[in-house]
């Protein structure tokens, strides 16, 4: 795609999710014509300390929180957008504007608005404090040099876990090497830790390869398990080698502290294919499977179980032959079979175009949306697409929260997840179908289904379609898939 056909589908998709962004829940377009009248805002009492203002909006839920009246340019609303900004769950259209609205209200820039959000961020928020600090990150590099002073005061005064992960996160990416933030962190009880956490959101590979050394030395040094747990995560991003890949799966493998496994875990995923050492892919891959097979069936689903078992299938798919057989063979005999889809920004696409399931064995697709629109997840019945694309796209949205909005109520519909904002998530758990088939599946986002859609195969034997796989037809123009990934 050329630069200007780049452009010119930005915008279209920008537009498109504007004008459908209005019939979102929360939206006084969403219940005018027929649809009942919406409620009327909430009412809040804006002249009330700063704490008892928090107070109020915190009490409010999302769709209360975005119906609230707000002007810009007027200081009584500072905390409401910094409620918009920070609330977890809602649309990338309320975070943008309430950014746009504090950098005017205060004078400020963007990077000054955010490491105060941070600030105001839960400390066990993760999906929120992440987002943020992802935004601060995307910020030109100059722009990050000249608040500079602010990151180092952030420093030495903050409290908050979010907002030292951005205040050290922004030193080393204005320093451009991070030698100077360590060593400061290092003087600071509890710094290190937060600085260790910002590590996989730093940009820049050079970044993060300045801190593999002292990453390396401090998991030497070091027993209590937080500062390993995430030194563990961030040396996967600082040095994705086969060292690193050998001290992860030491720590699976040995490794007694469940904290410790699961960041080991994590950070596997996020090694490179070619980072593996070869000689140690199976010995790996067989302990993990015998770590399933030591959990209670009911605990397989659990997060931990679950990235073990997908982290097992993909070390799978570094074996060739029977060894790759027996590791997918038994993984499925012990737990459920893992699906991750992602979204494509401003694509309107699914990362994932075609993947195959076995007949009547359970499944659980791990959604995320990375994308400013929001997105859904249906799995539908063989040939149904269109039927379920165009149902979805005249439905009314229902008052009801418990509801899922764009998913019609018909058989033709056999799964499906909540919409998903921008950085969000969810598991999709369910049992394959008995018949095997091509079962699509699609967000039903009003004028999504057209192009952001894919195949749910369902075989007899998975084992024996491996032997001799086929590829699903595209339900759209009736040809095999091209390839698996976008």
């Amino acid at each position: 795609m050329t630069s200007r056909g780049r452009v010119a589908h930005t915008t279209g998709v920008v537009f498109l999710a504007a004008a459908i962004a209005a019939l979102l829940p929360g939206s006084p377009r969403a219940w005018r014509g027929e649809q009942q009248q919406p409620p009327p805002p909430p009412k809040i009492i804006l002249d009330a300390a700063p704490r008892a203002v928090e107070y109020q909006l915190a009490r409010l839920t999302n769709d209360e929180l975005v119906r609230l009246e707000r002007k810009e340019g007027d200081p009584r609303y500072r905390l409401v957008y910094y409620a918009l900004l920070t609330r977890k769950g809602l649309g990338r259209e309320y975070f943008d504007e309430a950014l746009a609205a504090l950098t005017a209200l205060d004078q400020a820039t963007a990077a000054q608005v955010l490491l105060e959000a941070l600030s105001k961020v839960r400390a066990d928020d993760q999906e929120t404090g992440d987002k943020l600090l992802r935004v601060l990150l995307a910020q030109p590099a100059d722009a990050l040099r000249k608040e500079r002073a602010r990151f180092s005061a952030a420093a030495e005064s903050a409290t908050s876990p979010f907002a030292l992960r951005a205040a050290y996160a922004g030193l080393m990416t204005a320093d451009g090497n991070p030698q100077q933030a360590w060593a400061s962190a290092a003087k600071r009880d509890g710094h290190l830790l937060e600085l260790l956490r910002a590590v996989p959101l730093l940009p820049g590979a050079e970044l993060r390869g300045g801190l593999a050394d002292p990453i390396s030395r401090l998991l030497a040094e070091t027993q209590d398990a937080p500062a390993r747990a995430a030194a563990l995560a961030a040396l996967a991003s600082a040095r994705p080698d086969a060292a690193t890949f050998r001290l992860l799966a030491r720590e699976v493998v040995d490794g007694s502290d469940p904290d410790l496994r699961a960041s080991a875990i994590a950070a596997l995923q996020r090694m490179p294919r070619e980072a593996w050492p070869q000689a140690d892919v199976e010995p790996l891959a067989r302990a993990i499977v015998a770590m399933v097979g030591k959990a209670p069936p009911a605990g397989r689903t659990e997060p931990l179980m679950a990235d073990a078992i997908q982290l097992g299938e993909k070390l799978a798919d570094g074996l060739s032959g029977e060894a790759a057989r027996a590791v997918r063979r038994d993984l499925r005999a012990l737990g459920v079979q893992i699906v991750r889809i992602g979204t494509i920004p401003e694509q309107m696409a699914f990362d994932l175009k075609w993947f195959a399931v076995q007949a009547g064995k359970p499944v659980q697709i791990v959604l995320y949306n990375p994308d400013a629109m929001s997105h859904n997840l249906l799995v539908t019945r063989p040939g149904s697409l269109k039927e379920v694309g165009m149902a979805a796209a005249t439905m009314t949205l229902s008052a009801d929260p418990k509801v899922k909005p764009y998913v019609p109520n018909s058989p033709l519909v056999l799964h499906a997840t909540r919409l998903l904002n921008w950085g969000e998530s969810e598991r999709l758990g369910f049992t394959a179908p008995a018949a095997p088939g091509e079962y699509p599946f699609v967000c039903t986002f009003p004028g999504h289904w057209v192009r952001m859609y894919g195949v749910m195969l369902v075989v007899e034997n998975l084992e024996a379609w491996e032997a001799k796989p086929t590829v699903p037809a595209d339900p759209m123009t009736g040809q095999p898939f091209a390839s698996q990934r976008d």
